[in-house]
């Protein structure tokens, strides 16, 4: 009986588009008030404010729910965020087929699947961020459904299906028990940028008085390094630097009063590496970065916390607190804004941050390995008072016993008065200052400038976090970082410019911009920043020219040349391929080129560009791979997408001499099966599968010796089997070759079984050159 009262009020005034409706809004709350069905939340009250901790101003992430009084006969949940805008609906989350069990949901916590939002049209939470002034309302509502909400001829199963918030409306209308609301407020800070507002969000709050005081951020005085004072102390901190085998990267200035560690802040270890929650930022070098050490330290009478760098690793990276936000209580730990707890920090300690600037929020573990004096006595990084920082061990090598260390995660010292720790628990490394310190010496890296379009200006963490994240510097020394969200590929590549030397040319594809490839030139030093207009590059536009670079998540196509010395010749060649996954080609038993993209990641879908010189005849050889996640052959595995991955290779040869393809992948081609898994298909529907067992099992073999040669015999092997697009897909890479008419995707004759093979041919002078 109430579903259809319901169904009938709903109808009775929306209509069936539900277009012209009160939002749900005004109807729902109306029949909500008679019943039981309520929606809180730890975080905010019903007609109170919205914390900036869900917005773009914060951590923008969702906030916190709990619901109780439901309808017995709930099956299912949708929750919906909208806002009533002049313009008509905004919506920011939309949440559906959440389980009738549930009662609540965590910030950055996903049930059921997600729908998309108005903001970016992607699947995932868009915290407010108005761009107009005054309050804005946000309305968050919690449907009691009877059944799961279904869509007809349309397939959701896989979570990528982009579900509206009119279309989940329509959808649910007749399946809707009941639902409770909750309306909050927030209005956006008109004063400065979000980036100047993070930069000063730390207050008071949350502080023991007369405990520790938190400055806001003083202008930055810049140090005359051109002079330079010897000292005892500036020795020390000059010593800890050389002797760990940083000296080439990073100097150390000391006059009367600081030992300045000036570096460009950009680490020589791997970075970015394991990062699910990124905020879509990517390292940048910040040259002529000072890191002021105070040469005779002073315990103060109050602790310090500052809302951006607090020390200096001693390869010249900054430290921070582990927080990810400003309201860091130094008495109380918050994992809710631990950046480590949040995945936002790479296998070494660190992440980029809002100024594309590289540091830590714990250990330094990378570093600590290159260190070429690595031991529990050295010391690895310096806080701005001038106390040394050690690692998780005393320097005598003994354990640090619970309780010995202080609030700021230090102890004293017989040497240097006290000493800060890192620590594998809470709050990992210096938390805040014991010692005196004047916040107009310390320094900010700069965020990068020119941005006229504001294409870098708000990214955020998408919800759910990423996958696949890796950061690589090319040949050409062009970064990319690049990632995967909800089955699409991502990524930001830049390059120097000639516009200056800490100017950068960027192309990005960003979750937070919807997916649009954008381009843009960036600069450190704001007197640089004579930059181009950032532009979305439209895939239409048939006036632009050849793009320089891959408009995907990988590595920008660019021309290489070959570095192997034994390859070499009269004539010179340009070999173009695309792979899914990987390759490396070889000319007979010299390696010609490899897949710059790691076959540890599994979207890495990309084409390269090599040019050579080498005499006919050519042996060609091949090792092409699809990615697995082990001898399963499976991929994504105990995910909710669990599957077999699907390989595809094209290349082709030009002879540049003549202008002339020489060579293009086809079934001439003889190849080798090196990996098949599985061997029955029905492995991937096991909820546990384990290679080597039940329908997981798998073939694997080694290349035969000798394979390389020119005069080995592969009559046996099979030929290549050809692959349209149509079953391939190719993507990311392969449109920005130009290919061959007869060039042809080939693979073994499985493109889901065949993880691994070996293909040879031989490229003849043609009869055209003889």
């Amino acid at each position: 009986m109430m579903k259809n009262t319901w169904a009938l009020l709903f109808i009775g005034v929306c209509g069936l588009s539900l277009s012209g409706c009160n939002n749900g809004g005004e109807l729902t709350q109306q029949y909500s008030d008679t019943n039981a069905f309520t929606l809180i939340s730890s975080a905010m009250v019903d007609g109170g404010k919205l914390p900036v901790t869900y917005t773009c101003d914060g951590e923008s992430v969702n906030p916190p729910f709990s619901w109780s009084g439901a309808p017995e006969t709930t099956k299912s949940y949708t929750l919906i965020m909208h806002h009533n805008a002049p313009d008509g609906v905004h919506w920011y989350w939309t949440m559906y087929n959440i389980n009738g069990d549930a009662t609540q949901i965590n910030s950055t916590e996903t049930l059921g699947l997600l729908g998309s939002n108005s903001v970016n049209d992607i699947n995932e939470y868009a915290p407010p961020c108005s761009k107009g002034p005054g309050v804005k309302n946000y309305t968050y509502t919690i449907y009691a459904l009877s059944e799961p909400v279904t869509f007809p001829e349309r397939s959701v199963s896989n979570g990528h299906e982009k579900v509206d918030r009119e279309t989940l409306l329509a959808a649910m209308k007749d399946i809707t028990l009941d639902s409770a609301q909750m309306t909050v407020s927030y209005e956006r800070d008109s004063q400065g940028s979000k980036g100047e507002r993070l930069s000063n969000k730390r207050s008071n709050e949350g502080m023991k008085k007369g405990d520790e005081k938190r400055p806001k951020p003083a202008p930055f005085i810049q140090p005359d390094l051109s002079k330079h004072i010897d000292s005892a102390r500036c020795t020390t901190i000059q010593e800890s630097i050389s002797d760990a085998g940083f000296d080439k990267n990073v100097a150390v200035i000391c006059d009367e009063t600081y030992a300045y560690i000036a570096s460009s802040t950009y680490p020589e270890h791997e970075m970015m590496t394991g990062i699910t929650g990124t905020n879509e930022q990517i390292p940048v070098p910040a040259q002529g970065y000072a890191a002021p050490i105070k040469l005779e330290p002073k315990k103060a009478d109050t602790l310090t916390t500052i809302d951006a760098a607090v020390g200096v690793a001693v390869n010249g990276v900054p430290i921070y607190d582990y927080s990810s936000q400003g309201e860091l209580d130094v008495s109380q730990y918050d994992a809710k804004h631990d950046t480590l707890v949040l995945g936002q920090l790479d296998n070494c300690g660190g992440h980029s941050g809002r100024g594309d600037g590289y540091h830590y929020h714990v250990s330094p573990t990378c570093m600590i390995d290159t260190m070429t004096n690595k031991d529990d006595n050295t010391i690895i990084g310096w806080a701005y008072d001038g106390y040394p920082l050690y690692g998780d061990k005393n320097p005598d090598g003994s354990e640090i016993a619970k309780g010995d260390l202080d609030v700021c995660n230090g102890q004293a010292d017989d040497t240097f008065g006290y000493r800060y720790q890192t620590s594998t628990t809470p709050p990992y490394i210096i938390q805040c200052l014991v010692g005196e310190v004047d916040t107009a010496k310390l320094p900010r890296v700069a965020p990068l400038s020119g941005d006229t379009q504001g294409i870098r200006a708000d990214l955020r963490p998408p919800a759910g976090g990423v996958e696949n994240l890796t950061h690589t510097v090319s040949e050409d020394g062009s970064r990319t970082m690049r990632y995967s969200y909800q089955g699409e590929d991502y990524f930001t590549t830049y390059t120097s410019s000639n516009q200056g030397e800490s100017c950068y040319d960027f192309t990005q594809k960003t979750i937070s911009n919807g997916g649009k490839v954008e381009k843009g030139t960036f600069c450190r030093n704001s007197d640089q920043a004579k930059a181009e207009p950032a532009k979305n590059l439209n895939a239409s536009q048939k006036d632009r020219p050849e793009p320089k670079r891959k408009q995907n998540v990988l590595t920008p196509l660019v021309t290489v040349n070959a570095t192997n010395p034994k390859i070499s010749g009269e004539h010179n060649f340009k070999l173009e391929a695309w792979a899914d996954n990987w390759f490396a080609a070889y000319v007979g038993e010299n390696l010609l080129i490899e897949d710059s993209v790691s076959i540890t990641t599994e979207r890495s879908f990309n084409a390269e560009r090599v040019i050579f010189s080498e005499d006919y005849p050519i042996q060609l050889n091949l090792i092409i791979k699809d990615f697995k996640q082990n001898d399963s052959g499976l991929e994504y595995i105990g995910a909710r997408n669990q599957q077999m991955g699907d390989g595809g290779f094209i290349m082709q040869v030009t002879d540049i001499d003549t202008n002339e393809v020489v060579s293009v992948t086809d079934s001439s081609w003889k190849c080798e099966v090196l990996h098949r898994a599985p061997l029955n298909k029905l492995c991937e529907q096991e909820s546990n599968p384990v290679a080597g067992e039940g329908y997981c099992t798998f073939m694997s073999k080694e290349a035969p010796s000798h394979w390389l040669m020119a005069d080995f015999d592969d009559s046996s092997w099979s030929s290549a089997t050809e692959h349209n697009t149509a079953s391939v897909g190719p993507k990311d890479g392969y449109n920005e070759i130009t290919w061959n008419e007869n060039a042809q995707i080939i693979w073994g004759d499985d493109l889901e079984t065949v993880n691994t093979l070996i293909c040879r041919a031989t490229i003849e002078q043609p009869e055209s050159q003889q």
